[in-house]
């Protein structure tokens, strides 16, 4: 009895904001603090896994389906309440963090080791697409921290109509990349959205977890995008 060969991997997919690109922990501490009240960016780093958390059972919820828009009211709630922040404060600190936001993306510092590993999976062959949740301003984010040049696909749900946990929007990326959802690997930060609208598209993918804090499903988890994938010949990028 033959078992039927795994087809050739031929791309490498990427959420955007916590997976290529991270929050400004370091500027939301000053941001959030208040006198007599001093964060810590590492702290609220820390704290934002409750708000994954949040979403997470919001979402896997029975009757929840895929509305993210209530979701993400849970992950800030979660966030600034394993932040130690009180409960009147969450408006003034929501409306901050959207003025930001809108003004320049707070998803915007590119961690060490994340251009070297898209350098690596780029020269080994692999196409490369980021699969993101935004509002239309990724592949703008992307070419203003250099990281646009890696990618030969840039999706955000804002511009095609379509928004993860829905498998359409990772179709839409296969589609243009011209390969199987079993010739591909994905990788993002929120389970319940990156993981299982992937897999419901039929796609392998990983969870990030840099910090190893998330226990609440199980999963595959990696620490970087290096991660994703083994390159032959190279010990430092992958553990398949």
């Amino acid at each position: 009895m033959s078992s039927k060969k795994k087809p050739k991997l031929k791309a490498l997919l990427f959420d955007f904001g916590g997976t290529l690109a991270f929050l400004d922990f370091e500027l939301l501490a000053r941001e959030f603090s208040r006198e007599g009240r001093k964060l810590d960016a590492l702290a609220l780093e820390h704290a934002e896994y409750a708000g994954r958390e949040a979403i997470d059972r919001h979402l896997m919820s029975p009757g929840n389906g895929q509305a993210t828009s209530a979701a993400y009211e849970h992950f800030f709630r979660g966030w600034m309440t394993a932040a130690g922040i009180p409960e009147e404060e969450f408006q003034e600190c929501a409306t901050r963090f959207g003025a930001i936001h809108r003004e320049a993306t707070l998803w915007r510092v590119v961690r060490p080791g994340v251009f070297e590993a898209l350098e690596a999976f780029k020269s080994a062959g692999y196409k490369l697409a980021i699969v993101s949740n935004a509002e239309g301003q990724v592949e703008a984010d992307a070419k203003r921290f250099g990281l646009a040049k890696y990618f030969d696909v840039i999706i955000d749900s804002h511009i095609v109509g379509v928004a993860k946990p829905d498998p359409r929007i990772f179709q839409i990326a296969l589609e243009r990349l011209g390969v199987g959802p079993d010739e591909v690997k994905f990788t993002g930060d929120i389970y319940s959205i990156d993981v299982e609208g992937a897999r419901a598209a039929g796609i392998e993918a990983r969870l990030i977890d840099q910090h190893r804090r998330y226990t609440w499903v199980e999963h595959e988890k990696i620490l970087h995008i290096r991660e994703l994938h083994r390159i032959e010949g190279s010990g430092s990028y992958g553990r398949d």
